[in-house]
């Protein structure tokens, strides 16, 4: 088989390289290499395929062995799935924390004093093809990379127990992108079949509601066409009330319902429920703002069930309160008038 190392830089310290090696042989030859240099810590992520061959290959399942064997650490990322799984389970047993995260490509390794990566991996076989570098600043910017998408891995305990017992697949996803809030957010609200829940943050972003015709018309759609049932909060005065109720009586829309909060919130977040199901919370950073860009902040987004129950309960008793105020400003009206 033909083996074939490429030197591809040029560093200000000659003794350090960065390669690409081509072949078997000369794959495995440097990772079994870089695996005995492993003097603290080897951090690795790859694809799904990756398992199997850690397993299989005798080679490199050794190699962890006597990484563990000589008091280093290994942490692993991989894509667990359900044809996967039992070589995850098997590679648990070889590795000191081991983390799922979906749609991974390729793979990576990195040392305290070295680097490796692949973007070719076979199921059960030896690689054929890997980047490999001792560069100091290329290792650090690696580590940087491992340790950024390890934050966004779960448990693989979890990930399995979610497999093996059909569990639904919970996520909390912080957002800081102002397009893909947006896109979340109508995607959200035109998938909703039953409920949308929606508790805004003050009056001015009820007005950007309001004035926002693709949002105003995806709801007023999912109410009109598919029967959804809608409930807003809002920190809103007279004015805006009536010009909102009038717009509802005018498009016939008898399943939306808007509320007044009894009191002003204090929170500059808004809330969005839907189907019970998934949330949605935007920060307002800037109420006063006429943009939606520069009106937002950060957002969550998740399908946790203790999250989402927690928001709904929210909503409900500031549903409640504004249903409490309502009647007691009606009844105050009505008493006034027979007084007078």
């Amino acid at each position: 088989m033909l083996c074939i190392s490429i030197n591809l830089t040029f560093s200000p310290n000659p003794k350090r390289k960065t390669d690409v090696l081509y072949g078997n042989e000369n794959a495995l030859k440097r990772g079994v290499q870089f695996m005995q240099n492993v003097k603290e810590r080897m951090d690795i992520s790859f694809d799904s395929r990756a398992p199997s061959i850690v397993i299989e290959v005798e080679a490199y399942k050794n190699g962890y062995t006597d990484i563990r064997r000589r008091g280093a650490k290994i942490r692993a990322l991989t894509e667990i799935t359900k044809d996967n799984i039992n070589y995850c389970k098997e590679l648990m047993k070889i590795v000191d924390e081991f983390r799922h995260l979906d749609g991974l490509k390729g793979g990576i390794a990195v040392s305290e004093t070295e680097y490796m990566a692949t973007t070719i991996l076979r199921e059960a076989e030896p690689l054929a093809q890997v980047i490999y570098s001792d560069v100091e600043e290329i290792i650090e910017q690696q580590q940087y990379f491992f340790d950024t998408i390890w934050r966004n891995g779960i448990p693989a305990k979890r990930r399995i127990r979610e497999i093996e017992d059909g569990l639904k697949r919970e996520f909390i996803d912080t957002i800081k992108d102002s397009n893909e809030i947006e896109k979340i957010t109508f995607n959200l609200l035109r998938s909703a079949t039953e409920e949308i829940l929606i508790l805004f943050s003050g009056a001015n972003t009820f007005r950007r509601y309001e004035e926002y015709d693709e949002m105003s018309q995806i709801i007023k759609e999912a109410a009109l066409q598919h029967g959804v049932t809608v409930r807003i909060l809002a920190d809103i005065d007279d004015v805006i009330g009536k010009i909102s109720r009038q717009n509802l009586r005018e498009k016939e829309v008898q399943s939306i319902s808007i509320q007044h909060l009894s009191r002003p919130q204090q929170t500059k977040i808004t809330i969005l429920i839907v189907d019970k199901a998934y949330c949605m919370t935007i920060e307002m950073k800037d109420p006063s703002a006429r943009i939606f860009d520069d009106a937002i902040g950060l957002a969550t987004y998740s399908n946790s069930e203790s999250t989402v129950s927690s928001y709904i309960s929210i909503f409900e008793n500031l549903w409640v309160q504004s249903e409490i105020h309502q009647q007691k400003v009606r009844k105050t009206k009505v008493n006034c008038l027979y007084w007078f």
